[in-house]
Order: C-alpha cells, then structure tokens, then sequence
C-alpha cells in the first residue's frame, strides 16, 4: 500500500510522501484551475473537475503500478469554520454539545447539519476553573464528499482529514523540540486573505485565533494579536512562521517590532521557501505512526 499525502491549498494541489525512515520519496505542486475554498466549485461543472484533477494527479505516480492507495488529506483553515467560545464544564457531555451546535447554527443557521464538527479545550481556563475556552472545528460535508470524488477518481482511499494549521505543530516539533520545551510559542500562519495564530505554551495549544487581511494591514492585525496575548494571557518566547511569499515580510517586521523575541519559519530544510509544505509533512509524519 502506498502511503501519500494530499494538501488542497486554495488552486494548490500538495502531495508529499515519506519513507519508515522519514526520507522524502515524492514532493509536488500542482495548480488546479479550481479553488477549493470556494464552494460554487464543488456544484458546477462538478464532472470536469473531477476529470481535471484525476489527470493532474495521476502522473505523480510515474510508472508504479496502480496498487491500493491510501491518503492523509490536509485542507487549510479556510475551508472550515472556526470559533473559539466559553464553556461551562460543569455541565454534562451532552449540554455541552448542544451549546456547540447552537453556537454554529448562529453563523449557518438553515445548514448547520451539513456540518461534521470536533471540538477541542484550549485548558487556559483564564475565566475561571471550570469555565474553558473551546475551539469548534466544522467541515461542511458537502465539501468533504467532493474531495472524496476527486480521490475516488484516482483509487485513493482517505485515511484522515486534518487541517493544515493544527498540522504544522508536527513538524515543528520534529525539528526544533529543544526550542518549544517549556516555551511560549507563536505559531503564525500566511495563507491567501488571511493570517492564523495558535499559542502553544508547555507543548499543548492554549489559544486561537485568525485575522482575515483583505482590507487591513497585516502589520496591524499582527501587532494587535501579540499584545492581546503580551498583556492579558501569555509572554512569548519565540515567534514561529509558515506558509506563502509574506512569511519573508511577516519576519522582517516582527523582527523590527519586537526585537527581543526570536523569530523562525517552520521548515523540514534549511531552505525558508519549504515552510510552504511544513503543514504536510506535519501530516506525513504523524501518519507514519
């Protein structure tokens, strides 16, 4: 069985696959004409672009045979929704997955069936003991039966869908443990209109959030998230980056603003332009377990 790894990036098609011994054995980048963050997509023309994605990938498998597949699939955190709330855990499971559901029915409220939803503590509990932020993951599953269809077309079963965020701290640890032991990390991700922040403090994520950059200055959003956590939660340590061409503007400022905290790209290499690709071999890592 041939163990790959699928990134939909916006028009991006990542696939990355390691060997036992975590030598990377493919690498590729394809551009689709369709944007997966959209969903008019995944509705028109749905036939054509199933098509179109099973040619483009087809070849990266060269001359192989056309054995079972399977696939970790990594989508960004633009094609989810995300929300960070209060909860009270105090009350039982089942009080506290209806306050979940009603919370997104807010924002979908004729589709928030449609949706298949996690939930994870964030343990700050800087409100009191037992009331904990929780961040709310929901992937639309119409969105998810699509990138199905487009794997089915090339005989490639997924194993797990797992978004590149939350991924990216896999990598990070494979190459700088003694970095992040009992550090207050940063964790800043640069993707199309839209910047994500996780601090990980004491090797568990204490707090989320994200800035959509399409009518603001990053600089702006940047320097606003430092000090909601500099001031009220958190002292960071180091500042860690990853993701498009701004990471290289993201570094210089940071740099310039806070000068006494270290600044990193998140990379498997000594090449910065592989952070790129850091959420997916966080990916490739942990399915090697």
């Amino acid at each position: 069985m041939v163990n790959l790894n699928l990134e939909f990036s916006g028009n991006i098609l990542r696939a990355l696959q390691l060997s036992e011994s975590k030598e990377i054995l493919l690498k590729e980048e394809i551009r689709l004409s369709f944007n997966l963050n959209d969903e008019f997509h995944s509705r028109k023309n749905r036939e054509n672009l199933i098509e179109e994605f099973e040619e483009s990938v087809r070849p990266i498998f060269k001359d192989e045979e056309q054995e079972f597949r399977s696939a970790g699939i990594l989508i960004g955190t633009g094609q989810t929704f995300l929300n960070v709330m209060p909860v009270d855990f105090n009350e039982d499971a089942g009080s506290i997955s209806s306050h979940i559901l009603w919370e997104l029915s807010n924002y979908y409220p004729d589709s928030y069936k449609d949706f298949t939803i996690k939930y994870f503590r964030l343990n700050n509990n800087y409100l009191s003991e037992n009331i904990d932020d929780v961040l709310l993951i929901a992937i639309n599953k119409n969105k998810l039966e699509f990138i199905k269809s487009l794997c089915d077309s090339c005989d490639i079963s997924i194993r797990n869908v797992e978004i590149d965020h939350f991924a990216v701290e896999k990598c990070l640890r494979e190459f700088n443990p003694d970095k992040i032991i009992n550090k207050k990390v940063l964790i800043i991700g640069s993707k199309s209109e839209r910047l994500d922040f996780s601090l990980i403090a004491n090797g568990t994520m204490k707090y989320y959030d994200f800035e959509v950059t399409e009518r603001s200055d990053f600089r702006n959003l940047l320097v606003r998230q430092v000090n909601i956590l500099n001031s009220s939660l958190f002292n960071i340590d180091r500042f860690y980056l990853y993701g498009d061409d701004k990471t290289d503007s993201i570094k210089s400022f940071l740099e310039e603003q806070f000068q006494n905290i270290p600044v990193s790209f998140i990379s498997y290499s000594d090449n910065k332009e592989d952070s790129v690709f850091a959420p997916i071999y966080g990916l490739a890592l942990k399915n090697l377990s």
